[in-house]
């Protein structure tokens, strides 16, 4: 009976090597994975040593084999046409030469004249990064710095690689000059024509973006995916330069100046993003105080991305008035997915915002209540009102998420969301936050079987059963 090689276990549309399981042999002689199109290297910066004192090998012989196994990727993975590499380290291990990692990894990355996706995910000391076979990289993801200088030299890689890059991640906590993403060290202009994707994370209060002397330059021509999280200020519009009329997925953390950034350039003006469909908006602290009225900040901020059909806003007092908000929200009707945490409504916003939104599918608000919808309506009639003056409305409404909060009990809250239920016919799935799911089904189960909606229950115990309690498990 034959031993399978470790190596043969792998999955086989995705084969996943840290560098420490086949340094000390060759394990994979005569191994195949005739179906596998990717392969993700973890490379233990530090491995080589860790193998030679535990099981008795020396570095020379474990690079050697390593080596070995690269060579034979094409043999063994036919069909590879992703590979991934992400360096490592290992604090309770010896340190590996950084040269002699640089010479295993940039063995890897030869196999890219060859492949369609490279990726390079990294956390460790990038000294190695300045060979020149660390080049062609479609994809890079930086995931944080030890220094300055760790910084620097990962943002001349992501330059290196400008031609080929699709998508660039970084997250890190240190001082960055991040105008030296597009501009090198002579001050020349750097463009990414094939940058899809850009995410940039920053902690770094002291740097601010500052427009290059290249005014009508584009970074980014194509990019259809931006994701800013900048406590760092930035005063120009360099990252939304040309990229218009691709842009589909926006994510911003917007502080002061962030906010008179988008104001000042006109970053935002109607039917500037024609292919914009998600947004996602946060807010710090000094947001408001670049505006002169809550007013104004509505506007503004309900004007952003004007054709973004999934739209998520963060915890903000400039939009916990139902009213307003829905007000200035309800003039784009090409809305789908619309999340307000923070806003508290009663029941009737709700109805009067999925009227006004005839696309609406999902909404996240917090909890509930009847409000003035009781006014001039008893109770016991609340049911029947609710299906003769507003039954069928919101075709395409079926998910209402309850956002956490002061959550004391559900008193009114499954009466909303029973009723609201009675108004759309699509209707059938209602989210609590976890930890009070079981609560929350209990008391839907117990307004279903009272008086109150018992010519309704048969409806509303299928929804209960087959859409809330299917959609939760």
């Amino acid at each position: 009976m034959s031993t399978l090689s470790p190596l043969q276990l792998l999955p086989q549309h995705v084969v996943r090597l840290v560098v420490n399981h086949i340094v000390g042999s060759t394990p994979y002689d005569g191994c195949a994975f005739p179906l596998a199109r990717k392969i993700a290297f973890v490379l233990a910066m530090n491995a080589y040593d860790y193998v030679a004192r535990d099981i008795g090998i020396d570095p020379l012989t474990a690079k050697a084999n390593v080596c070995a196994f690269v060579e034979r990727i094409k043999q063994m993975i036919p069909l590879v046409d992703e590979i991934r590499v992400q360096p490592v380290n290992c604090d309770d291990m010896p340190s590996m030469p950084d040269q002699q990692f640089g010479d295993l990894a940039c063995r890897l990355y030869q196999l890219g004249h060859r492949i369609k996706y490279s990726c390079l995910s990294y956390d460790a000391d990038p000294i190695w990064l300045q060979q020149d076979v660390v080049c062609n990289l479609s994809h890079i993801s930086y995931l944080s710095a030890s220094d300055v200088d760790s910084v620097n030299q990962f943002i001349q890689l992501a330059r290196k690689n400008a031609l080929t890059l699709q998508s660039l991640n970084i997250e890190c906590e240190h001082n960055l000059g991040v105008l030296g993403i597009v501009q090198d060290d002579d001050g020349k202009h750097v463009v990414y024509p094939r940058l899809l994707t850009l995410k940039l994370r920053l902690w770094s209060k002291s740097d601010e973006w500052r427009r290059p002397e290249f005014y009508g330059a584009a970074p980014f021509p194509i990019l259809r995916r931006l994701h800013l999280n900048l406590n760092s200020a930035f005063d120009d519009d360099t990252l939304f330069r040309g990229n218009a009329a691709t842009l589909e997925w926006l994510e911003l953390q917007l502080d002061r100046l962030g906010a008179s950034m988008l104001r000042k350039y006109k970053v935002f003006v109607p039917g500037s993003h024609p292919r914009l469909r998600r947004l996602k908006i946060g807010f710090t602290a000094d947001f408001g105080s670049v505006f002169t009225s809550p007013t104004e900040i509505q506007q503004f901020v309900c004007s952003i991305g004007s054709g973004a059909a999934m739209r998520e806003y963060g915890r903000t007092p400039y939009l916990a008035n139902p009213a307003t908000t829905f007000s200035l929200l309800g003039k784009y009707e090409c809305i789908q997915v619309l999340s307000l945490p923070n806003l508290y409504l009663e029941l009737w916003h709700a109805i009067s915002l999925i009227q006004s939104l005839p696309l609406l599918s999902d909404l996240q608000t917090s909890l509930p209540s009847l409000g003035t919808m009781r006014n001039g309506v008893d109770l016991d009639n609340l049911p029947e009102h609710i299906v003769s003056n507003y039954a069928p409305m919101g075709r395409q409404f079926r998910c209402w998420h309850l956002d956490r909060g002061h959550f004391n009990n559900y008193s009114g809250t499954t009466t909303c969301v029973l009723l609201l239920a009675l108004a759309c016919p699509n209707f059938d799935f209602a989210t609590p936050p976890s930890s009070q799911r079981e609560l929350f089904m209990e008391m839907m189960e117990k307004d279903i079987s009272s008086d109150l909606f018992k010519p309704y229950a048969p409806r509303l115990r299928r929804l209960l059963f087959n859409g809330w309690n299917g959609k939760q498990n």
